[in-house]
Formats: structure tokens, sequence, C-alpha cells
């Protein structure tokens, strides 16, 4: 069974003991019962990807193993939102001025991509620099 926008909350707080920590200020403010699962998925995802810079920015990568394992999960086994979320929401997050703007190279995730994570990785750089669809590499 597919994973679903009302599971990646969950998933995401077992996966990373710092995002539990900062998951109750978002678990709020992201609410919305208009929404898939309940929640701005991609708030919630600009909140963790934003936190996760903050951690490579400080050098602090112990997570991330499981932390790309479950964006790697997102992406290959999420529902067709789910799946887009992992690619837009977290991996373009990665690639965007949230990154950026803290003086890192978003180049610096990628020893942490995972096989699929890492295609759809060099896709969105395709992308953005001569506007190749993207297209669908989960098989």
């Amino acid at each position: 069974m597919a994973i679903t926008a009302a599971q990646v909350p969950g998933l995401l707080v077992a996966a990373s003991g710092w995002i539990a920590e900062a998951w109750q200020d978002a678990a709020e403010d992201n609410a919305d019962p208009d929404s898939p699962g309940g929640r701005l998925g991609y708030l919630d995802a600009g909140a963790v990807v934003s936190r996760l810079a903050d951690e490579l920015a400080a050098g602090r990568t112990d997570g991330f193993d499981v932390l790309f394992d479950l964006v790697e999960r997102l992406v290959t086994e999420g529902d067709d939102y789910v799946s887009e979320l992992g690619v837009i929401g977290y991996l373009e997050g990665m690639q965007m001025d949230t990154v950026t703007s803290r003086g890192l190279d978003p180049e610096a995730f990628a020893p942490w991509l995972r096989p699929t994570s890492a295609r759809y990785w060099a896709a969105l750089h395709r992308f953005w620099e001569s506007g190749t669809p993207i297209p669908d590499l989960r098989s």
C-alpha cells in the first residue's frame, strides 16, 4: 500500500529526534483540514528542509541517513501526492534558497541521496537549467 499524506508526519517524527522536537510548532501552524492528510505538506517540507540545512551547516549529520531513507521512501512508495511532495517539497527544497541563503552548496546533500532521489535530483537540475520536464523516475 502506498504511503499517504496522513502518514507523512508520523514517519518524519519517527525518523528524526530533531524533527520530533521541532514538530510541535509546525503541527499547529501547518494544519489544514482541506489539504491532503490535513496538513500543508509543502510548508512542512520547507520547515524540515530549513532544519536540515541548519544541521548541515553546523556539521551535525548523524540523523541524515535515516531522513534520506525516508525521503527515498516518500518518492518511491508514496501515492502520487506524497511522491511529488518528496521530489518537489524535499529534494527541490534542498536545492533552493532555503539552503543557499545559509551559505551552503546544495550539492553537500548529495552523499546522502538514495538511488531514485539522486535521479530526481539530477532531473531537477536539468529542469532549472533547460526547462526539461521532470519524468516519472520511480521505476
